[in-house]
């Protein structure tokens, strides 16, 4: 099993997952009802298409297979440990966005991200970074496009 071979799967899979959902999304209760469906279900196919596509070429593919292209497991790199944990920060955001609300999860995962991308060297500037970012794109959407964000629980805000 090459690498092509592995990201054509990845991807026709959060394809399939990703259009499904998007058919699922609520009928909107003006305008057209299904007009902001339409991108997503199109993104979706279209990922669909170009993960098979990845597959197919990789299947049909005659000749001897590059040593390189296929993956060897084994013991994590730092680089693959940096990866890995950028993937649990994701998740964990997406857990706590909703209970946490909007400003208090983002600033977590930023904080969590600079941390892993500057390491400890300047914890201040990371927690300045995140705490001004978090706050000033809240205010942004919240205030000036009067888009509602998830607020903040813990503080009734």
């Amino acid at each position: 099993m090459t690498w092509n071979l592995i990201t054509g799967l990845i991807a026709t899979l959060i394809g399939i997952v990703y259009g499904w959902q998007a058919l699922r999304l609520p009928h909107a209760t003006f305008g057209t009802k299904t007009g902001h469906i339409i991108y997503p279900v199109i993104l979706g196919g279209v990922m669909i298409l170009l993960g098979l596509g990845l597959v197919l070429k990789e299947l049909l593919a005659k000749g001897p297979k590059d040593p390189k292209s296929t993956p060897k497991f084994g013991k994590l790199t730092k680089h693959g440990r940096e990866i890995g944990i950028a993937i649990l920060a994701s998740l964990g955001y997406a857990l706590i966005f909703e209970p946490l609300g909007y400003v208090i999860s983002t600033i977590l995962y930023l904080l969590a991200v600079l941390f892993l991308v500057n390491g400890r060297a300047k914890p201040v500037r990371s927690i300045v970074v995140a705490v001004l970012f978090s706050i000033g794109v809240y205010v942004l959407f919240a205030v000036f496009l009067g888009i509602q964000l998830p607020r903040m629980p813990l503080l009734d805000i």
